[in-house]
């Protein structure tokens, strides 16, 4: 168990926007994309990659302690003076809402906990992706293709999803002054603005300025 993990600061409350995890196979191993997250103090999406190196135990007590809502750290990387660790952290920095953080441990007792990439959930949808691990798990067996580098992928500006390389991005002109880029195919049909109007959703306000422009375009 990693110790000094419950030091880290206190971060502030996960913001009432739209927030995703994208879980899935990459070769051996897991790839779990947060969309946005914080990777060191600025938003952007953190494709975590997580190996099966112990034919799954690590992975499965990853998704039991996911899905359960309880406190779980893993070793990363060990060096000279300081640990890396991927840590879990239900019910924080407030209730009903969990943080993954993958923290530097200093070994000096005055340079503490830094963190480095963190990302804050719902407690449903971390309990989700825990099930989603384990479900894949079964399929990462010995004849398993390597994983090639993660897929570089960007946010969608009208909705934060993770758009792939590989998947379909839309560019949007005519709707205003400036084009829009790297929309989903939900954002750019309108889907995400007319399902967060009839669930009454709370929208970010950058969110809403693209998604109805994204509408105006649409009429």
């Amino acid at each position: 168990m990693i110790s000094g993990y419950e030091i880290l600061d206190r971060p502030r409350s996960c913001v009432r926007r739209q927030h995703h995890l994208d879980v899935r196979q990459s070769g051996s191993g897991i790839l779990i994309t947060s969309s946005p997250a914080e990777v060191h103090g600025v938003p952007a999406a953190w494709p975590l990659r997580l190996p099966n190196d112990d034919n799954g135990q690590g992975l499965g007590e990853l998704s039991a302690a996911l899905a359960a809502g309880r406190p779980h750290g893993i070793s990363v990387e060990k060096g000279p003076g300081f640990e890396t660790a991927l840590v879990f952290i239900p019910h924080h920095p407030e209730e009903g809402v969990g943080t993954l953080a993958r923290v530097r441990i200093a070994e000096a007792p005055d340079t503490g906990v830094t963190s480095e990439r963190r990302a804050e959930r719902p407690m449903e949808l971390w309990a989700e992706a825990g099930e989603n691990v384990r479900r894949i798990v079964p399929l990462l067996g010995p004849d398993a293709p390597l994983a090639d580098e993660p897929e570089d992928c960007q946010l969608c500006p009208g909705c934060y999803r993770p758009v792939y390389e590989s998947s379909t991005s839309h560019t949007l002109i005519g709707a205003g002054p400036m084009p829009v880029f790297g929309l989903c195919r939900l954002c750019a049909k309108g889907t995400t603005l007319r399902s967060l109007r009839q669930a009454d959703a709370p929208i970010d306000p950058q969110q809403r300025a693209i998604l109805e422009t994204v509408a105006a375009a649409l009429v």
